[in-house]
Order: C-alpha cells, then structure tokens, then sequence
C-alpha cells in the first residue's frame, strides 16, 4: 500500500474520506460501508477476478463514484498512482486508464473540479460502439 494512503487508514478513518460525496471503502468490514462492498479486499478480489475486465496486478478499487465508476489506486507505485475504472466509456477490456496523478495529487484537487482525462483513443470496434452505460461491472 503506497504510505500515504497508509496514512490515511492508519491516521483519519478506515473508509469514509474522499472527494465531494464519494468516500473511500473501508479497509475492513467495520459495518460502515462505503459504496455497494464490505471493504478493500472484497473488491479487490472481485475486480480481480473479473474476466472480461482489464485487471491489472496491483491495482486496487478506492472510491466508487457511481455508475459503476471507480478510481483505482495503484499498490505497486511508490506514489500511488490513481487510475480511473469506466465501462460507460469503453468496453472492459480497455475500461481502466491512468488519471496521470498520484494519490496526493488526486487529494489535492478533492475539493476542486474533478480532471481526469478523457479516456486514451481506442480503434476497438467495442469501445467505438453506443456507450449507454449498460456495460457495467460485476463487482
């Protein structure tokens, strides 16, 4: 776990900050549930093992956004690299992209406009298809 989201579970809350209205997952099933999951490793393990979705070693469901919207933090960066989950945008395979900030760069903005990038370009005939939201995740 990157230490300065370590920080924040150790030092804040288990769950519950974030930004505007959307609040990080518990660390543990504390009965205080963030999102639609008990805790990280729940949808960790869920994401995980979602075949049709793109699930990169290392990278960890933070803060569910609605919509099936998540952003992602990356367990293998010393920074934490914050990604972006959307299957309105994009089929699954190609649902995950980088937000080109680390966590504390994606804290400092929590009370500013939200700018994550548009989704990379894709030539896969399923991304270029309706996006209707209705791929959505099953997790």
């Amino acid at each position: 776990m990157p230490p300065l989201l370590r920080r924040l579970y150790l030092e804040v809350a288990d769950g519950g900050f974030g930004p505007d209205l959307w609040e990080a997952v518990s660390l543990t099933d504390n009965g205080h549930h963030f999102g639609d999951v008990e805790d990280l490793a729940t949808v960790y393990r869920a994401y995980q093992s979602d075949s049709d979705a793109d699930s990169r070693p290392g990278l960890v469901p933070l803060v569910e956004r609605g919509c099936c919207i998540w952003n992602m933090v990356d367990f293998s960066s010393p920074g934490g690299e914050v990604w972006e989950w959307d299957p309105n945008q994009r089929c699954l395979r190609h649902a995950v992209f980088p937000r080109q900030q680390t966590l504390a760069q994606w804290i400092e903005r929590w009370n500013g406009p939200d700018l994550a990038p548009d989704p990379p370009p894709t030539d896969c005939a399923e991304c270029l298809g309706p996006t209707d939201g209705s791929a959505g995740c099953g997790w």
